[in-house]
């Protein structure tokens, strides 16, 4: 449930918390901004306008969370939730983890490891933060997810606002791509 379900405006307790395994974190967590990348490989020609651009990967999102303490009950639930991140790979294998925040579930991520754990910093008035960095977690899907755009697709809902067909620019981005394959023939 992302934010068209759970939106910050009539929802706003439900973003003030995020979920690790089941459990959510402790105080008031800020969600920094996650990105959700996606990398291309770009082949440029000389003399043209234009390149190609080629799907090349989806690398996993980094962020950060900071949880803000100003209750004693702060610091008792922080006790309990900092061991779901904590690693200690010579007694087990380090586990992803299931997270849930109706921001992150905008841009899909659901599993991550923690990269960093900052300690309690006092903020002054009462106020402590602690920050945590992030690392998504996916394996591989199994096949390649290279792919090369072939051609755009026009945006032509009538119930969308602002959008109005165009078929002008439409009959001209034919002729282009007939041209353009007729000079990518030997």
């Amino acid at each position: 449930m992302g934010s068209e379900s759970l939106d910050p405006i009539g929802f706003p307790n439900d973003w003030d918390y995020f979920t690790i395994g089941g459990f959510a974190s402790p105080g008031v967590a800020v969600v920094h901004e996650f990105k959700r990348r996606h990398e291309f490989d770009v082949k440029k020609s000389k003399g043209v306008y234009g390149a190609t651009i080629t799907f090349i990967g989806r690398p996993p999102a980094t962020g950060r969370i900071q949880l803000i303490f100003f209750q004693t009950a702060h610091f008792v639930s922080w006790a309990g939730f900092r061991p779901l991140l904590k690693y200690n790979p010579t007694k087990s294998a380090v586990q992803a983890v299931d997270i849930f925040h109706p921001s992150l579930d905008d841009i899909d991520i659901k599993s991550v490891v923690c990269e960093s754990i900052g300690n309690i910093v006092h903020e002054g008035n009462k106020k402590y933060t602690v920050e945590i960095e992030f690392l998504e977690y996916f394996p591989p899907p199994p096949i390649s997810a290279v792919s090369t755009p072939t051609t755009s697709a026009p945006d032509t809902d009538p119930n969308k606002p602002g959008v109005e067909p165009d078929p002008v620019g439409d009959a001209n981005d034919k002729q282009i791509a007939t041209l353009l394959g007729q000079a990518s023939m030997p």
